[in-house]
């Protein structure tokens, strides 16, 4: 068992928390509110302003899941790169840093077309990846670190997909082009952050950068489609071939972790 301390409470870091918990971890966590999983030492405060409230003890992993509070590049710069480093700088007066899972995006992957994967190099165009990216690059010079890049999150309370699809099948917003669309449900992202954890702890050669998604990319129009039908709407899509890219994740194909929702129908049937 081991003490890991989990920088962002929102949702995945609580669902990550609660996983953690019920394996026999101990958990604390920093966070900007004062709420957390019960069982979760809380040491509330904004990062921003420095880690003035750390755990006494040792930490044995950290886990760094943050969350712009304003989509724009001071934000993300604020979430990703400020923050994370003020923490790492406090921590590090007190002990050895521990590993470090850091979650990231597959916005580092940018506009690129065709398939990607963790051997790709990143090519963002966006301020959103040239940030998390040099957030990745920047964290990676203070110790041991596992980056996991996510793509489209979906799941409970993440509704904005369902109410896009309702529009369109109502005529009240166009239909996009077919583009590749890349995905994983949120529990897959709180079980392969709590694998990851695992591995870390019992002292298992872990990868340096994991990509986090569900392996089975699809064309955003037959996601749509499929949306529709199973809410009992009308929606015709033209056959049209995706661009973009198609991006899968080695480690997941390699078995390193099971998916539960392999594909966006079984996610979404959870969900609907």
């Amino acid at each position: 068992m081991g003490h890991i301390l989990i920088a962002g409470l929102g949702d995945l870091g609580r669902g990550l928390a609660e996983t953690l918990l019920a394996e026999g971890h101990r958990v604390s966590g920093i966070r900007r509110g004062g709420q957390a999983p019960a069982g979760v030492d809380l040491y509330s405060q904004d990062l921003l302003d420095g880690a003035h409230l750390l755990p006494p003890d040792q930490v044995d992993m950290l886990v760094i899941i943050m969350t712009p509070s304003e989509y724009s590049e001071e934000g993300y710069l604020k979430a990703y790169v400020r923050a994370p480093l003020n923490l790492l700088d406090a921590l590090a007066e007190r002990q050895p840093l521990p590993p470090i899972l850091f979650v990231s995006s597959s916005a580092v992957f940018g506009d690129l077309e065709g398939d990607v994967d963790e051997s790709t190099p990143p090519a963002p165009e966006r301020y959103n990846g040239k940030v998390v990216l040099a957030a990745e690059q920047e964290i990676s010079t203070r110790g041991l670190i596992t980056v996991v890049r996510f793509t489209g999150i979906y799941g409970p309370g993440r509704n904005r997909l369902l109410t896009k699809v309702t529009r369109m099948a109502h005529g009240d917003e166009p239909l996009p082009e077919a583009k590749w669309s890349n995905r994983i449900h949120r529990d897959d992202c709180v079980g392969l952050l709590g694998n990851l954890v695992g591995r870390w702890l019992a002292g298992e050669t872990v990868p340096p950068l994991v990509v986090g998604t569900d392996n089975s990319p699809a064309s955003n129009l037959d996601v749509y489609q499929w949306l529709a039908q199973q809410q009992g709407l009308s929606l015709p899509v033209p056959a049209a071939k995706p661009s973009g890219k198609r991006v899968h994740s080695r480690f997941i194909a390699d078995r390193g972790y099971t998916l539960r929702y392999p594909d966006f129908r079984a996610g979404y049937a959870t969900l609907l």
